[in-house]
């Protein structure tokens, strides 16, 4: 896979998670991160393995999922550039909740977890941003587990028509 390189500190400054950020602290965060290719169908992560670092998707297409036991796949969420991937488990220290694999060819701009959480500590704005994110993503899940529980396959249905038809 040959592609062109991507201006790191241009793909933080698009993130969410670091908009607001000047660009000296945009280049100094770029001088701490890896840029990580991943083919089509390449898993970033699996669930419950260990967390050392942010995600940020510069190119291509993400695509998070937990799967069952019988091997059913629910997928969370089809992240895109300049979103972030599996914010918490770099706070927290814990594995990765769930899979993420790459929808198509796909590069990673990607901060260890020592890395940013220092980097936080110096910029308190940034862990905002995150609980910011995380807290959408939250209450995303919670939608997605209330219309499991508690929607009929006819409701789920009409619901995604709906969505479907309005954009």
């Amino acid at each position: 896979m040959t592609i062109e390189r991507i201006d790191l500190a241009g793909v933080l400054g698009k993130t969410a998670l670091l908009s607001g950020l000047s660009q000296p602290e945009l280049h100094n965060l770029a001088a701490r991160t890896v840029r990580k290719l991943f083919r089509t169908g390449e898993l970033l992560f699996s669930e419950g393995e260990p967390c050392n670092g942010l995600h940020i998707i510069a190119r291509g297409k993400v695509r998070i999922f937990k799967t069952s036991i019988n091997g059913r796949e629910q997928v969370l969420a089809v992240n895109m550039p300049g979103e972030s991937v599996a914010e918490l488990p770099v706070f927290d220290g814990g594995p990765f909740p769930a899979s993420a694999v790459a929808t198509e060819e796909t590069e990673i701009a990607y901060i260890s977890r020592r890395d940013f959480q220092a980097y936080c500590m110096d910029h308190p704005e940034v862990a905002l941003k995150v609980l910011e994110v995380v807290g959408a993503r939250l209450r995303r899940l919670v939608g997605i587990i209330e219309e499991l529980s508690f929607a009929t396959v006819r409701q789920r249905l009409i619901a995604v028509l709906v969505k479907l038809a309005q954009g």
